[in-house]
Parts: C-alpha cells; sequence; structure tokens
C-alpha cells in the first residue's frame, strides 16, 4: 500500500497496457449492447444455452461478501461477475484486458487534466429490492472506505487519490480528516471530492490519473446502499446484489451458499454479464486436494464444476484427452522479478549490475519452479499488463542468459573477481531449487553468491526493514498489479519518492531512484493519449532496465481443472479465474 498522498499511484493485480483511458476509453453507451444483452436474441445452435446449475469448488473460508472489504483477486472477481456491479468493468473475450461501461453509460469523461471524472448512471439500473442503483449510493460505497475502524481490508484507492484535506496521524502517516460516513464534521470536505448531481457522479482527484477508469473497476468503488449497513456478525456477508445473481440464504461460513437470479437484474442494462446458469452453488470449506479430486472424479453435480484451486502442473503429462481438455494454463498475472540493491556497494557499479542481468539464466528459472507450468520467461514487469508472449527479449539475449559474456563484461570494467553477492528469497521447496539454478549461472560469470533464504510469512518484513539496506545486494521481488496498466506497476515499485522515508524502502525495496524514472512517470501522469502514454511507460520501463534496478524472471501460470459439463470455460486475463460473466452448464 502506498504511503503518503504525495502522487495517485497504487500496489498490487492486473494485466495489460493501458487500451482505454482519457477521452479515448471505451466502452458501449448503449443499453442494449451486443456484448452480452442475454434475453434480447435466443442462442444460435452451439452456443451457450441458459439454465443449469453451476458448482463452485472453494478451498477454505471466504473472508467477506463486502465488496469495499475485498482485495483483488478471485473472491472480489467472482463478486463482481454475479452480484457487485461497478461503474466500469474489464470485458470479456478479446476485450479482457478493456476496461468497459457497467453501471456507468461510458468509461468516464475526463477533465482539469484528468484531476477530474464524471460518471452517469445508466437509466433502469436496479437493486434486488427493485429499489434503483444511485449516484449516492456509489458515493456511499465511497465512503465507507475512508472508515478506519471498519475498513480493515481491501483496497484504499480513494483515500489518497480524492482531493480531501489531511492531518498527519500520531504514526506519522498524511492521513484524510474525513472518517467515513459517521464524521459529520468533515462530511462537507467528502462531498465536494465526490459530488451528486442527478445521476453523474464527479471525482475530484489531488494529481492527474489517467488510469482512474480502471481504479474504479475495483470493488472499492461499488455502489453500497446506506439502509444496509449493519453492525451485525453476519454483516460482512450480506448480499445486496445490483448484479444478475443473489443470494438465496444466508451465507454459511465454511460451507457456502447458493446464488440464484436476481429477478430485478436487467440484461438490457448489462453490457458484460450473460448469466447463463440459474444457480451458481458454492461450496466453501474444502481443502485444495479435495477440491482436485472432487473435480478428477466428477461425481454427482461435479461434473458442472469449476474452482480456481490451482491443480498440480503434473496433471498435464497425464494421458487422456478428456481430461487434458478440461484443463486450462492461463498466465496469473504475476511476475517473478529480481529487485537490485541500488545502496549496495557491490550494486552501486553498473558494470556489475549489467553483468548480473546477462548472467541470469531464465530458462533454468522456470524450469525449477515447475518447468511449463510455472510459467514461461520474462524480460519485462510489465509482461501481465499485455499478452505476456509478445514480450520478446532484447537484441543477442537469450533465455539462458550469458555467463562467461559477462565475465567477460566485468574484466574489461576492471573489476575484482569473484564479486561477492548476497541474494535473499521467501524459502520454499521450490524457492530452493530456483535460486540455487540462478546460482550457478551467477557463478560461473564471476560472482561468489551467498543465498539466504527467509520463511514465506517473514519474508516481506524482513526485506522491508532499513537494516536490510546493508545486509543483501539482490531481492527476490514477485508483482502483480491492481489493474492492467503499466501505471500500476512502475511507480509503486519504482517511485522513490511514494516509497522510500526512514522506516524503510516500502515496495521499492532495492531503493531504486532515478531522477529520469521519476519523470518519466510523472510525463506519463499527464499523457492523455492511451498509445502515447503507452509509449512514455515502455521509455520508463526501458530505462530502468538500462539502469539495472530489476531483473525480469518468469510471467507465471497456473493450472485449473473443470467438470466436463461445463461450457464456455473462459480464464479471464484480469480476473485471473473462470469468468463467470460467460461461463455456462448447458
Amino acid at each position: 500500500m502506498v504511503r503518503g498522498l504525495t502522487r495517485s499511484v497504487a500496489a498490487g493485480v492486473g494485466a495489460a497496457l493501458l487500451a482505454a483511458g482519457a477521452a479515448a476509453c471505451t466502452g458501449s453507451s448503449d443499453p442494449v449492447s451486443t456484448q452480452g444483452a442475454l434475453g434480447t436474441a435466443p442462442s444460435a445452435p452451439g452456443e451457450p444455452q441458459r439454465g443449469g446449475d453451476l458448482q463452485v469448488l472453494v478451498a477454505g473460508t471466504i473472508a467477506t461478501w463486502d465488496p469495499q472489504l475485498m482485495y483483488v483477486g478471485p473472491e472480489a472477481f467472482f463478486a463482481q461477475r454475479t452480484f457487485a456491479r461497478g461503474l466500469t468493468a474489464y470485458g470479456t473475450g478479446a476485450h479482457q484486458r478493456d476496461v468497459q461501461a457497467d453501471l456507468a453509460t461510458d468509461t468516464g469523461t475526463p477533465s482539469d487534466g484528468a484531476r477530474t471524472w464524471s460518471f452517469t448512471l445508466r437509466p433502469g439500473v436496479k437493486w434486488q429490492d427493485g429499489s434503483p442503483i444511485t449516484c449516492d449510493d456509489v458515493r456511499h460505497g465511497v465512503a465507507r472506505t475512508f472508515d478506519r475502524r471498519t475498513h480493515v481490508g481491501g483496497t484504499n484507492y480513494a483515500s489518497f487519490l480524492l482531493d480531501m484535506p489531511t492531518q498527519v496521524t500520531p504514526e506519522g502517516l498524511e492521513k484524510p480528516v474525513y472518517s467515513g460516513p459517521g464524521d459529520t464534521a468533515h462530511r462537507a470536505d467528502f462531498e465536494r471530492a465526490v459530488s451528486c448531481k442527478g445521476s453523474t457522479i464527479t471525482f475530484r482527484l489531488r494529481d492527474a490519473e489517467p488510469d482512474f477508469p480502471h481504479i474504479v473497476a475495483l470493488p472499492e468503488f461499488a455502489p453500497r446502499k446506506a439502509s444496509t449497513d449493519t453492525t451485525s456478525d453476519k454483516a460482512s456477508y450480506a448480499v445486496m446484489s445490483s448484479g444478475p445473481y443473489r443470494l438465496k440464504d444466508p451465507w454459511v461460513v465454511g460451507k457456502g451458499g447458493t446464488f440464484v437470479r436476481n429477478e430485478h437484474w436487467d440484461p438490457r442494462t448489462d453490457p458484460i454479464r450473460r448469466a447463463y446458469p440459474d444457480e451458481v452453488r458454492v461450496t466453501s470449506g474444502l481443502g485444495e486436494q479435495s477440491v482436485i479430486q472432487r473435480l478428477l472424479n466428477q461425481q454427482d453435480d461435479d461434473a458442472y464444476a469449476v474452482s480456481w484451486v490451482q491443480a498440480s502442473p503434473t496433471l498435464r503429462n497425464q494421458a487422456g484427452t478428456g481430461l487434458q481438455a478440461r484443463l486450462t494454463f492461463p498466465y496469473t498475472g504475476n511476475v517473478d522479478y529480481l529487485a537490485v540493491n541500488m545502496r549496495s556497494k557491490v550494486m552501486a557499479n553498473p558494470a556489475v549490475r549489467k553483468a548480473l542481468a546477462l548472467s541470469t539464466n531464465r530458462a533454468t528459472y522456470v524450469t525449477a519452479t515447475g518447468g511449463e507450468g510455472a510459467g514461461t520467461p520474462t524480460w519485462s514487469i510489465l509482461s501481465p499488463t499485455v499478452d505476456p508472449q509478445s514480450v520478446t527479449p532484447p537484441p543477442g539475449t537469450g533465455v539462458e542468459g550469458d555467463p562467461e559474456g559477462a565475465r567477460r563484461a566485468l574484466q574489461e570494467a576492471g573489476v575484482k573477481l569473484p564479486v561477492p553477492l548476497r541474494v535473499v528469497y521467501a524459502r520454499s521447496v521450490l524457492g530452493d531449487k530456483a535460486y540455487a539454478a540462478l546460482a550457478a549461472g551467477w557463478e560461473r560469470a564471476g560472482f561468489d553468491v551467498q543465498l539466504t533464504s527467509v520463511p514465506a510469512e517473514k519474508y516481506y518484513e524482513t526485506i522491508e526493514k532499513p537494516t536490510s539496506v546493508s545486509s543483501f545486494d539482490v531481492f527476490r521481488g514477485v508483482w502483480t498489479p491492481d489493474w492492467p496498466s503499466a501505471g500500476g506497476v512502475l511507480p509503486a515499485l519504482f517511485d522513490s519518492r511514494i516509497n522510500i522515508d526512514s522506516s524503510g524502502p516500502g515496495q521499492d525495496v532495492g531503493y531504486f531512484s532515478s531522477p529520469a524514472v521519476n519523470a518519466l512517470i510523472d510525463k506519463a501522469d499527464v499523457t492523455p493519449d492511451p498509445r502515447a502514454r503507452a509509449k512514455v511507460w515502455q521509455q520508463a520501463d526501458r530505462t530502468l532496465r538500462d539502469e539495472g534496478g530489476y531483473i525480469a524472471l518468469s510471467a507465471t501460470k497456473a493450472l485449473y481443472l473443470h467438470g466436463s459439463g461445463v461450457k464456455s470455460y473462459e480464464d479471464h486475463a484480469v480476473g485471473g479465474i473462470v469468468d463467470l460473466a460467460t461461463v455456462a452448464v448447458r
């Protein structure tokens, strides 16, 4: 999470350079869009049909169904495709990486250099009780994220994006003075930043944010009916649906619940969700192995089941076309990378940083972490923001690296060999193998490698300590942007102005600080045209790599298994799991 309020940048799931933003944002303003106007015409022969029950098998428990408390991930994406619509949402099929109009008539109108954004609600959108979804409902949902007593999860972009008065907390952090719906003393400040006029809601931001249509697609910005707020112990699982499904009976923690059709959802107002199944039955509280075994055995209704539990890559080697047809192998949106400690005495030498990158064997890293079942080698941390297969290596660079060439480069630069190299990573069976494989290549190049593994649950606590800057030269990193744009990656990880302070490096664990990169980040923020902005981001990324700020390793993948009775199955590039907007069982 970003500290302070110095610029509008955010942390953490996504996948694609901005395909829509500012005046060129895509999304139909026609309430009877051909993108999913279910019920306006019968399905063609061979196409998915309406009806039947879909089973969703979930390992562990669902933490909450409250949109404002949900972080990006499978549960949030499930909610957004079934009962929690937003002003914008991500498309389907070939448009998965495109932000599109959802409850709003379009993807927003910017003004004041993208510091102000306005959205108008579609006519006819309703809650499950038949009442209209209003501008005040959207505003109330956003207001809830400012209540620090109850907003203990989820994202908090509104709190540092919106143009509101702030104060310094006892912890030394700058926070808005407004503290949620119950704060009448500062309500006027909030309502100036988030104003309603009829069905139009307007957001006034501190800084230019051309990615704002992507940000309002997060569940944090979903509408909330104020009358449904309650202090009940079960409030976190209560559902007031704005989408095609409503919760039939109260959710049972550790067991699940059934979502049935929301009679007040009008498909003509929804350009994204086709809502083919009649019911979506969610079974939670299962073990991961139990989920996979049920999907393999397909007893009873499990032939009509999906899950976001990852299966073992070894399933891809099992015989049987029937099984293979039920496996999907999507990119997760994660990138494994190495953050280089720019304050390390060793890494302060640009020649050493270049030699490290040149000698890095991405192929052996991918093999050690599970082979093709783990992902594919990549050269850019931006690979989740586009189709990762489109990311090509620099000229003359191979996936196996060039340790001998790296050694020659070190010698030509007059660097004394061996070069000490202290590397820290999160401990696991596969992690141990992967970093041992990387170390072998680095040692061939002339590095004397010292590997330190830290228990996974302690890893980030360890590397974000101020003392880590003098303890390690290279840090293991993994990143998933919250929205599919370079704006959800580069600033959050490499803008020293929002990360580095006396308490540590924040997410900029390598203490990367570059005036050239910061200038390009600022330039991207004020570049309204999406294509021009994408070029600025690419330039920033090239500069980052040229300066040796990071080394990308792998665009990771997951293996999912579904039942043979599931139709129109598609994993979503941004959501990361099966797309409930298009899946069917008939």
